[in-house]
């Protein structure tokens, strides 16, 4: 490679910034740990202060239709983990997701 399109390769490269889309921006990562065990099922993750968890549950994992778990819905992150114990029926398989949003501006209207 010449020196000249060496530079140019080098100078071309230099600007190139790779602009994160809305989406990636605000993009939440959440880890839900799961265990079963003697009919309970124990929810468990890490919550952060300027989030709002709700636990939804389908009957499979390929659920397409998920509802808020009574009782895990609008759930304010405290930065400590966050637990949940549930009944389990056997004879029904139940798959459990978790949906977090940010906290809303205090100013913001209702």
């Amino acid at each position: 490679m010449s020196a000249a399109l060496a530079a140019l390769v080098l100078w071309a490269g230099a600007g190139c910034v790779r602009v994160p889309t809305d989406a990636e921006k605000h993009k939440i990562v959440t880890h839900l740990i799961t265990a079963t065990a003697n009919g309970q099922t124990l929810l468990r993750w890490d919550s952060q202060k300027d989030l709002i968890y709700t636990v939804l549950v389908g009957d499979r994992f390929t659920a397409t239709q998920w509802t808020p778990l009574p009782n895990g819905a609008n759930l304010r992150g405290t930065g400590a983990p966050i637990e949940m114990s549930i009944p389990e029926n056997p004879n029904r398989v139940r798959t459990y997701k978790l949906m977090a949003v940010p906290v809303p501006p205090a100013d913001a209207k209702r």
